[in-house]
């Protein structure tokens, strides 16, 4: 019997290759390992979760682990964290319940994701300062906000979490100021893309700071205000950072899966890294940019879905090449709407 399919990482990607693989081959196991347990959620609504538009947390889910395990027939396992990988024995390590076993693999897909960049400020780990890339960080901001009712917030980095979050906390009646150390904030979408959204940005309240770079966060058990390396300290009472993401490798990176010019995981057109069996999609992958030919790193759930389906086809005899990425994206700001082209 064929070993087992084994997915590592339970969102887009690792999801829709769990989907598809069962789809195309049924009698074949698939098993897959989550360590939190949210799993097949729609990131991109989680600050209008904060905001009040999105009702239950639970409405942002696309697909429940139940509905994977009973109508797919998956063999989803949540709370279950992937801690090695032997390429050689074809074989994960798995730490759950405090117990760890070992879990053989015929064909592996390291889906793991990415994790918000965390800059070496002093006063990083005080209550109140937060990044957003999962559901459970979303849900702590919105108990924050809702337990403190604060009067000043400080978003680090105009990117699509700072532009959405400033939207979101303006809603709660929340002072927001955005600062941004480069000249233009939302930088990919280009400067006069970023000149309409700053100006529609400060019509709805926002304070933007251009070119401005954070010291530190200052407080004692909470944040009270951010030092400003040039301005001097602001007030804030909550702060959110929002300064990128960085691909979840380690684990390849142990396993010797090798990493391309981008610092995720290198991938050949099947999504298979420099071992045979062993593949890799989503926010911790590659893509080719199909503009400039070159290996990128694209961070958004169609590449990871279309990435992940393509991945599950293969595995499944049927080779199916996972296409390459324009890095197209669109962010939402108050009243705007804003695309970054090809």
């Amino acid at each position: 019997m064929t070993a087992p399919f084994v997915i590592v990482g339970g969102d887009a990607a690792g999801m829709s290759a769990a989907s598809k693989a069962k789809r195309e081959g049924p009698d074949r196991d698939v098993i897959v390992f989550e360590k939190g347990e949210w799993v097949s959620y729609a990131a991109c609504g989680m600050p209008y979760y904060v905001k009040g538009t999105v009702e239950n947390l639970e409405d942002l889910v696309a697909v429940t682990p139940e509905e994977f395990r009973q109508e797919r027939d998956v063999d989803l396992r949540t709370g279950h964290e992937v801690v090695a990988i032997d390429p050689q024995a074809k074989t994960v390590t798995v730490e759950a319940n405090g117990e760890r076993f070992d879990q053989p693999y015929g064909d592996l897909l390291l889906a793991t994701g990415a994790r918000a960049i965390e800059p070496p400020f002093d006063g990083i780990d005080l209550g109140g300062v937060f990044t957003l890339r999962s559901m459970d960080e979303a849900d702590a901001i919105e108990d924050y906000v809702t337990a403190i009712d604060p009067e000043s917030a400080t978003i680090v980095g105009g990117g699509y979490v700072g532009v959405e979050m400033a939207e979101a906390l303006v809603e709660r009646g929340v002072d927001v100021s955005i600062f941004e150390m480069l000249p233009h904030i939302l930088q990919p979408f280009g400067e006069e893309t970023a000149r309409v959204v700053e100006d529609h940005l400060c019509e709805q309240g926002v304070d933007l700071h251009l070119e401005t770079a954070v010291e530190e966060f200052a407080g004692g058990d909470a944040i009270n205000s951010v030092e400003l390396e040039d301005e001097g300290a602001v007030p804030a009472d909550i702060v959110i950072v929002g300064v990128g993401v960085k691909p979840n490798v380690e684990l390849a990176e142990a396993a010797e899966i090798e990493l391309g010019p981008t610092g995720a995981i290198a991938t050949d057109e099947y999504g298979r890294t420099n071992f045979e069996d062993v593949y890799a999609a989503g926010d911790c992958a590659e893509a080719t940019n199909v503009v400039t030919g070159e290996p990128d790193h694209v961070p958004l759930a169609l590449t990871a879905n279309r990435t992940g389906r393509a991945i599950g086809s293969t595995v499944s005899d049927d080779p199916t090449p996972t296409g390459g990425t324009a890095g197209t994206a669109i962010v939402k700001a108050f009243d705007l709407g804003a695309a970054e082209p090809a």
